[in-house]
């Protein structure tokens, strides 16, 4: 709310008996997290159900909710801490990375996405495709077994 001399001072109203304050100061602070995912969800497509049946629309929240969470993994999992586009919300991915035009060739029976070197995010992406590679390798080490 304020700053003042450095230290930041906030205020809610809780109706909790038992509770102390760091645990309420947590608690609230967690719920701020989910109210982001939650207005995150609403921008990736749930805030207008297009269909008038209910199944359709059923779909339409699963396929809304699998691309926040991929986009979610992908900021926290494949991009370095400080990283700008880690704080960025789904409609800044859409408009700045999703709408990145390339072009998809195969060679050698391998797919590769060719992008310009100039593109706004080129950088960005070539990141997101280093680390995507590193965690396949990672993930494809044969395990050791027990004896």
């Amino acid at each position: 709310m304020l700053d003042v001399d450095g230290h930041r001072v906030t205020a809610f109203l809780t109706n909790s008996p038992r509770w102390h304050g760091p645990a309420l100061d947590a608690r609230h602070r967690a719920r701020g997290r989910c109210e982001n995912r939650i207005k995150t969800l609403k921008n990736t497509g749930l805030g207008k159900l297009p269909f008038f049946d209910f199944h359709a629309n059923q779909a339409w929240a699963s396929i809304a909710a699998l691309a926040m969470n991929l986009v979610s993994w992908l900021q926290l999992t494949t991009l370095p801490t400080g990283h700008k586009a880690r704080g960025w919300d789904m409609k800044r991915w859409r408009y700045r990375l999703f709408a990145t035009a390339g072009k998809l060739i195969t060679r050698a029976r391998r797919a590769r996405l060719l992008i310009a070197d100039k593109g706004p995010e080129a950088g960005t992406i070539i990141t997101l495709q280093a680390a995507i590679a590193g965690l396949k390798t990672r993930l494809r080490r044969p395990h050791r077994r027990l004896a």
